[in-house]
């Protein structure tokens, strides 16, 4: 599965990326620090997943992002993953979230993906 990764935190880019190598199924397409370089980056490689940070380098937050990204990649499964447990509603009431996941639950995001793209037909 194509995951692109939009996070500035150089830390959690290298651990998402870890993470996302254990299993050969996922492959990491691209990584941005901006909501607008990942839009663009999305719009070339149609994504399958996106592990898409809030707080990032730019103008753009990763909720304010989210109707784009649906736009240049729509059948793309969006995890929203930040340190902020109080976005948790407002990712809830998002169309365009399929899943939160608090970055302190990083061991979970794998497991997450996998089950994200086994239930939908779309990825078998």
């Amino acid at each position: 599965m194509r995951t692109l990764v939009v996070e500035d935190d150089t830390d959690v880019q290298f651990l998402v990326r870890t993470l996302f190598s254990l299993d050969p199924r996922f492959s990491v397409i691209g990584v941005a620090e901006s909501a607008e370089d990942a839009i663009e980056m999305a719009r070339d490689t149609k994504p399958q997943i996106i592990v898409l940070d809030h707080g990032l380098a730019g103008k753009l937050t990763g909720l304010e992002a989210v109707p784009q990204f649906k736009k240049v990649a729509p059948a793309a499964k969006i995890i929203l993953f930040t340190a902020h447990d109080e976005l948790r509603s407002a990712a809830e009431t998002e169309p365009g979230i399929d899943a939160f996941l608090l970055k302190t639950s990083a061991s979970r995001l794998i497991a997450m993906a996998q089950w994200m793209v086994s239930v939908d037909p779309l990825f078998g």
